[in-house]
């Protein structure tokens, strides 16, 4: 049975992302993403945020033109798919989902940014490009070396028709 990890969100960036750079040489950025929405007290009519953080990892080009071009605030939209690792903390086995991101496409202008943030409108679009030395979250992965295209069956566009499960 064929099955689907794939992530599609729209928010803030909560930090400047933040960049680490492993032994072979890959740059990698994380950083936070908040998402909101507005919901309705149908009791009392008192309208409500509520916000959502995610974890965003990229890598390589990607990962170095967040760093250069994102800051906090700065409105952008993030493709990946879900990681869940754990690591023990007090004894207690604890869980974190993060969004490895294969595309990062800064959105907004820097000036016009709501929440206060800034960078540049013209900042590159990067697809990520998986390393030569792939690390263990790559394995079996494609390699998406390919310019970031739109329609069913291009490289980075949406899933051909023999590719959808149902």
């Amino acid at each position: 049975m064929a099955s689907l990890n794939k992530v599609m969100i729209i928010g803030n960036l909560g930090a400047d992302p933040e960049k680490t750079t492993t032994p072979s040489g890959l740059v990698i950025a994380k950083f936070s993403l908040a998402t909101s929405e507005t919901r309705t007290n149908k009791d009392t009519g008192e309208k409500n945020e509520l916000t959502e953080w995610h974890r965003v990892t990229t890598f390589g080009p990607q990962a170095e033109s967040c760093v250069q071009y994102l800051a906090k605030g700065r409105q952008v939209y993030v493709e990946g798919r879900l990681k869940t690792s754990s690591y023990e903390k007090d004894g207690i086995t604890r869980y974190s989902t993060d969004i490895i991101a294969t595309v990062v496409t800064f959105l907004g202008s820097a000036n016009t940014n709501q929440h206060g943030g800034y960078g540049h409108n013209n900042a590159p679009h990067y697809q990520n490009q998986p390393p030569q030395n792939q690390p263990a979250y790559y394995q079996n992965q494609p390699a998406q070396n390919q310019p970031a295209q739109g329609g069913y069956g291009q490289p980075g566009g949406y899933p051909s028709q023999n590719d959808i499960p149902f």
